[in-house]
């Protein structure tokens, strides 16, 4: 027969087993399958690290999107861009196609840069050309109604000139005339040149000196950002001669 002291470290270690036990059965899972969970979720966990690592490799290093070329690429255009710069380049890009520079006009033509000149003379033939750095550009009839625009060519340096005269009605009662040269050419081109624009009366001149405008920019960009000779009705009376205007126009070249 056993001493009953000899028998309480066994008793001991058998109520410790009960309680793992017992916790087991509280939360479902028995002491078998408490230990197959664990080796689950250890495979689990390595087969997840292992798909991440084979989605990284299938990655290039350094991987980047492709350059595109512009969409002017045909007409001469040799850039190469990033997605993101492509918008941006096309707007301003020298190869896009001109359209018609005439102010005012529903004309829809649109072609290359050494196309515009034969389309002026063609379809445009009201337009006068003056040859010469130092000519007048006369604006007949300044006192007609409504928005009217005045278009002359000036030929020298071995270039084409346009000379521009808008009138606007800003508000009722209040009309504005603007005044500015364009280059027949790229903006490159217009910055080997500059123009002076005079109103010439008894006692008083109005002198206004710039570069010209490519006609990639068009008369409305310049009439947005001022860059022209603007004055009003007032102004434009004091040196008008029988409701005819007369500008003094010159070109000269750096």
């Amino acid at each position: 027969m056993l001493c009953p002291a000899s028998c309480l470290p066994l008793l001991r270690e058998l109520a410790q087993w009960r309680c793992l036990l017992g916790w087991h059965r509280h939360h479902g899972v028995s002491a078998s399958s408490a230990v197959g969970l664990t080796a689950n979720t250890g495979q689990q966990q390595q087969l997840q690290q292992g798909s991440e690592v084979r989605a990284r490799a299938s990655r290039p290093i350094g991987y980047t999107k492709p350059l595109l070329s512009s969409q002017f690429s045909s007409a001469g255009c040799l850039l190469s861009l990033h997605h993101s710069e492509k918008p941006d380049h096309e707007e301003v890009c020298e190869f896009r196609p001109y359209t018609c520079p005439c102010p005012g006009a529903t004309c829809k033509w649109h072609g290359s840069l050494e196309a515009v000149m034969p389309h002026l003379m063609h379809v445009h033939k009201s337009i006068t050309t003056l040859q010469g750095e130092d000519i007048v550009f006369l604006a007949t009839d300044i006192n007609l109604p409504g928005p009217v625009d005045w278009v002359m060519m000036q030929s020298c340096f071995s270039h084409h000139f346009m000379l521009v005269l808008e009138k606007q009605e800003k508000y009722e009662g209040h009309q504005q005339f603007f005044a500015v040269v364009l280059l027949i050419g790229t903006r490159k081109q217009a910055e080997n040149f500059a123009y002076r624009l005079e109103l010439n009366g008894i006692r008083r001149r109005l002198t206004w000196e710039a570069t010209p405008r490519s006609i990639q920019d068009g008369v409305a960009a310049a009439i947005m950002n001022s860059d022209c000779l603007v004055f009003d009705t007032s102004i434009a009376h004091l040196f008008a001669d029988n409701g005819n205007l007369g500008i003094n126009v010159t070109i000269s070249m750096f």
